[in-house]
């Protein structure tokens, strides 16, 4: 799965609150709080403590807290369980755990012609 990053380039802990635009080229964890917008061109990994007020931009995203706000990811986007999200998703791929919540329009983009990949035939 996408964006279960063991590595972030950078942490939002616990203890952590921001407020304003949180701007990055590399993995983000976040467990805090954040008011503002989130943007990284790489992975999101939301964690089950947090609370975000605030507009995500992310490559990939793996979301288990609360998110009240516009989630934009060009790739994959995963609600775990614990996860809640209030506002509208635009992704190309969605997965919805059970027990998630999800309030919101979603847009996905359509995957195009030809861009899959055969499988190598068995001999």
């Amino acid at each position: 799965m996408a964006a279960r990053n063991e590595n972030p380039d950078t942490i939002v802990a616990t203890s952590m609150r921001i407020e304003g635009e949180l701007k990055s080229g590399g993995n983000i964890k976040i467990d805090g709080v954040i008011s503002g917008k989130v943007q990284t061109s790489a992975d999101l990994v939301i964690g089950s403590n947090a609370q975000i007020d605030a507009d995500l931009i992310a490559a990939s995203a793996v979301i288990a807290g609360v998110v009240k706000g516009n989630v934009t990811i060009k790739n994959s986007l995963t609600i775990m369980e614990t996860g809640k999200i209030i506002g509208n998703i635009a992704c190309s791929s969605l997965s919805i755990r059970e027990g998630a919540y999800f309030s919101g329009n979603c847009r996905m983009q359509e995957p195009k012609q030809g861009n899959h990949i055969a499988p190598e035939p068995e001999e």
